[in-house]
């Protein structure tokens, strides 16, 4: 029986034929940017509770000085506001007008799962807000520009980039 021969030839790649992944680098968003997004979701917010919940206030006869429900309700929903729109698209409003995002550090998709949002934005927030908002101010003196809630969540907040 007579051998047949096929031209097959290994193909060889060498080292330098492959592509390795560069390391993803990201533009952080730095101190001041980070408060003007906070200034807005803060106008935003003031905004709404004034269009909201002042008119309840009058209707129940809430005096500005005493605590209710509605004064509760209020916080949950700004809590929510933080925590959703963090958690869905990595932005709030002043985030998006400033084209900035939140994103997770552990992972190159950057997506948020909600107990990482809720670490951040509860009690993350909290912590960074004590003493005299020093983990705040934290993100002035950080290489990546984490807060503590940030280093606490293991999140960044990066500018977005427009095309």
């Amino acid at each position: 029986m007579k051998e047949t021969s096929f031209d097959y030839q290994p193909v060889v790649i060498s080292q330098t034929d492959h592509q390795t992944e560069s390391p993803i680098v990201h533009d952080y968003a730095g101190f001041w940017i980070r408060v003007a997004a906070t200034l807005l979701d803060s106008l935003f917010l003031v905004g709404l509770n004034m269009l909201v919940f002042n008119p309840l206030r009058r209707a129940f006869g809430v005096s500005d000085a005493f605590f209710s429900m509605i004064d509760l309700t209020e916080i949950i929903i700004d809590l929510l506001y933080m925590i959703l729109l963090t958690w869905w698209s990595g932005q709030t409003l002043g985030k998006v007008i400033l084209g900035i995002r939140v994103i997770n550090a552990r992972q190159s998709r950057g997506n948020l799962g909600l107990g990482q949002v809720f670490l951040r934005e509860v009690i993350g927030k909290f912590l960074s807000s004590l003493p005299f908002s020093l983990g705040y101010m934290w993100v002035g003196w950080n290489q990546r520009k984490q807060g503590w809630h940030d280093l606490l969540s293991k999140t960044f907040v990066i500018r977005e980039r427009r095309m």
